[in-house]
């Protein structure tokens, strides 16, 4: 949930509909923004919930008229391809296109990255992040959520804290790596570990045609004693999809 102030009064844009019926438990049917009226709380292209401050009629210069609507998430007109996303607008007056990679991360959205980074199943990340008893929606928004550059980078950065913390620093795993190749076979699933860790500490990004997206659930002291042991820690969870070769 983020809001902005015009003429002291706030505004909000709410991240879910959950979090917006939990201010407005009887509020009725939300439309998307193109089908609502001034007043009307609507939801964004990327399913954020605002309200349309107004909705008037703008002529142009070929005098042909145009339905517009104005939120805390700038302008758009009706009838344009233009996308509506449920960010706070430096300038509500503004029909300047906005791109959902260049969202930035709600404060939710970083509780969500943090509670996963944490070691928590996306889908309880999600609940606890955005208030919701729906499992199907919480699964199904946890997945969007983590599909997206901005939040697997915090996902990211905060593991990479988390194994800071316990020694694992890249130049940790790389000297163990050159150590365990040394060796004889029966390393492998160690090595197996070690390579899964590396993924996760993002020391092997590239750019494959397959963008490989890693959820990492935390370890326990057991898992961390293997790490550095026996091997054993595990992966929960990992995602392959394929992407288009970027040249």
């Amino acid at each position: 949930m983020d809001f902005k102030v015009i003429k002291k009064i706030k505004h909000y844009v709410y991240d879910s509909e959950e979090e917006f019926r939990v201010q407005y438990p009887k509020y009725g049917v939300i439309k998307a923004w193109r089908d609502g009226n001034e007043g009307d709380w609507v939801f964004t292209d990327d399913n954020c919930v605002v309200q349309i401050l107004k909705r008037d009629i703008l002529k142009s210069h070929t005098n042909r008229k145009e339905i517009y609507i104005r939120t805390i998430c700038g302008q758009r007109m009706i009838r344009d391809k233009k996308d509506l996303i449920g960010e706070v607008s430096s300038n509500i007056y503004s029909f300047s296109r906005q791109n959902p990679k260049d969202k930035k991360l709600s404060s939710r959205e970083i509780m969500f990255a943090r509670y996963v980074a944490s070691g928590i199943s996306p889908v309880e990340s999600y609940k606890k992040a955005f208030p919701t008893n729906n499992h199907e929606y919480a699964k199904m928004k946890s997945r969007q959520l983590v599909s997206t550059t901005r939040v697997q980078s915090m996902i990211k950065e905060e593991v990479q804290k988390a194994l800071h913390g316990v020694g694992v620093t890249p130049e940790y795993l790389i000297e163990r790596f050159k150590d365990i190749a040394d060796l004889s076979e029966r390393d492998s699933d160690k090595l197996r570990s070690l390579e899964s860790l590396a993924k996760i500490a993002g020391i092997f990004d590239s750019n494959t045609e397959k963008e490989q997206l890693t959820v990492w659930t935390g370890f326990t002291p057991e898992q961390l004693n293997a790490i550095k042991g026996d091997g054993n820690a595990r992966i929960e969870a990992h995602i392959d999809r394929q992407i288009e070769s970027k040249e």
